[in-house]
């Protein structure tokens, strides 16, 4: 379908719910387009998930999308109860174009995305990113997701988070400390007898004193003074970050490319069940020149 340029509904929120035995209603409200030859509107859902298409069926009005003409607030009714639906809007002319996709809101609670705005562009690095925390009652971790390929960003779930070093290496470190102090030892009173000894005390010495120097490089801030995991998955076409920020609703990114689009999103994660999450939608902005 042919796309038009206007600026669609600025803010799609949901208005109410209510519940029924079997079923439930809920009310949307959007802002009106500036574009004067808009003539209606189109209201998309869908059940469990936000990945487009928005194909949901259920609904008394019809299946997705619900034509509801020339208003800019609407009721889907029918709709099974204690599930969570996706909606989003789009406005159409009377040559039937469409425009794009307004923001997704749900009835459930989702961390709204706050800055940068989604298809911003000449982004100054460091970049922030700043969401809205979750209303009282929600007890959440904050997984910031960003990268350069959206699909990888939409379809990222978890964090990878790259453990500290184990106090289980300490009693191997000794015992290499004792055996080389040995043979150094050894090496002093023996070496004219034993072939080879002083040369392996040498390189014995060598190999601690690089295991030393290794074990203390690496690291990195988050740039805003919280305790973060972070972790990368990069590929020869794409970067991928995943970044635990607890309980931050910002992030300063340092490691991002000139003129380059990157998606992002966040995903909250219940603290007492890892399995209850609410995922935001996925927005993007272009970094400038520098």
């Amino acid at each position: 379908m042919k796309l038009f340029q206007i600026l669609i509904i600025s803010f799609l929120m949901v208005v109410n719910s209510i519940g029924s035995a079997f079923c439930q209603d809920i009310t949307l409200s959007w802002d009106p387009s500036p574009t004067p030859e808009v003539t209606g509107y189109k209201v998309y859902y869908k059940q469990d998930n936000m990945d487009f298409p928005f194909d949901g069926i259920g609904a008394t009005e019809g299946a997705s999308p619900v034509d509801v003409g020339d208003v800019l607030s609407t009721t889907l009714t029918g709709l099974s109860d204690g599930e969570t639906y996706y909606f989003s809007v789009t406005a159409y002319n009377n040559a039937d174009a469409q425009s794009s996709y307004s923001n997704i809101v749900s009835n459930s609670w989702l961390p709204a995305l706050v800055i940068p705005e989604n298809g911003a562009t000449n982004e100054p690095v460091p970049v922030t990113f700043r969401w809205e925390t979750a209303p009282s009652g929600y007890d959440v971790s904050y997984t910031l997701f960003y990268g350069t390929d959206e699909n990888e960003v939409r379809n990222a779930g978890s964090i990878v988070t790259i453990p500290p070093p184990s106090n289980n290496n300490l009693p191997t470190g000794i015992i290499i400390v004792l055996a080389a102090l040995t043979l150094v030892m050894m090496s002093t009173r023996y070496g004219s007898r034993i072939k080879f000894l002083p040369q392996t005390a040498s390189l014995l010495l060598i190999a601690l004193s690089g295991g030393f120097l290794t074990a203390c490089g690496g690291g990195g801030g988050g740039g805003d003074g919280s305790t973060s995991s972070h972790s990368v998955a990069s590929s020869e076409e794409s970067v991928l970050y995943s970044i635990n920020k607890g309980s931050s609703d910002y992030h300063q990114a340092y490691d991002l490319e000139a003129s380059t689009t990157y998606y992002w999103k966040i995903v909250a994660t219940d603290t007492q069940d890892p399995n209850l999450t609410y995922e935001s939608e996925v927005l993007y902005f272009t970094t400038g020149e520098f």
